[in-house]
């Protein structure tokens, strides 16, 4: 997932793991990992980039992300009850291999629909801002609740990969809709509390979720990301257990 924080937050879920083996699994494996990338990824592939954003300082960034993180944490939400409703579908096409196969023209037809859908979304998202500009609320919620549900769709036809890059792009999509409601929005503030909701609600795992999502996002926006989490966490304390990993 390209953060080793969330792989110790995920391993002290395993009893057979010592806690001060985990600690220090994850401090070995984010200075290997920030040594490899420092020296031979200069372009940071795994960062996602956004617009300049300064902190207002008064506390007002926390109150215009509010309506983002809520948007952002339907998002995620949605993801978790549309998994379990695809899967009992996918198993009355048949086995294993027959799942995977109408799960997937299930998938392609979608993204055939709806070509943005073939990616994970991060490098989209600059595409997705210009075309916000123009599109509605209604049109970027859509385009959420469409990402949610495409990665439904290969979780459970069996393709392997991570949540993580999806349910950010849903909860993007989200809070950039929220700013046709508040234009006066920070638009960085606005995408960082509906990604980091999105993210905490779908994965089931809300400290590790936020880790992740202050790995990829960095510090652009502390404030905003800190709301999206605790929406998102309030959001994942009302929906059932899901496993997808």
């Amino acid at each position: 997932h390209g953060s080793p924080p969330r792989g110790s937050a995920m391993a002290q879920a395993q009893p057979e793991a010592p806690r001060w083996q985990v600690y220090l699994a994850a401090l070995a494996g984010l200075a290997g990992f920030l040594l490899v990338t420092g020296r031979y990824l200069k372009q940071r592939p795994m960062h996602i980039s956004l617009p300049p954003h300064v902190p207002a300082g008064d506390g007002s960034d926390l109150a215009w992300s509010v309506l983002p993180a809520l948007l952002g944490a339907a998002m995620g939400m949605f993801f978790v009850f549309a998994l379990p409703l695809v899967q009992k579908l996918l198993r009355r096409s048949g086995g294993a291999t027959a799942q995977t196969l109408a799960g997937s023209l299930l998938f392609a037809t979608l993204a055939a629909a709806f070509p943005i859908l073939r990616f994970s979304g991060h490098h989209e998202l600059e595409a997705m801002l210009h075309w916000a500009q123009e599109a509605g609320m209604g049109a970027l919620l859509l385009l959420g609740a469409l990402t949610a549900m495409a990665l439904a769709l290969c979780r459970a036809a069996g393709w392997r990969g991570g949540a993580a890059f999806p349910l950010l792009s849903a909860g993007a999509a989200a809070g950039a809709g929220a700013l046709a409601l508040l234009p006066a929005t920070p638009v960085t503030a606005a995408l960082v509390a509906g990604m980091t909701a999105a993210i905490t609600a779908g994965m089931g795992k809300p400290v590790a979720a936020m880790l992740i999502a202050l790995f990829l996002i960095g510090p652009a926006a502390v404030g905003p990301l800190c709301v999206g989490a605790l929406v998102g966490w309030g959001a994942s304390k009302l929906l059932p257990a899901t496993q997808i990993h």
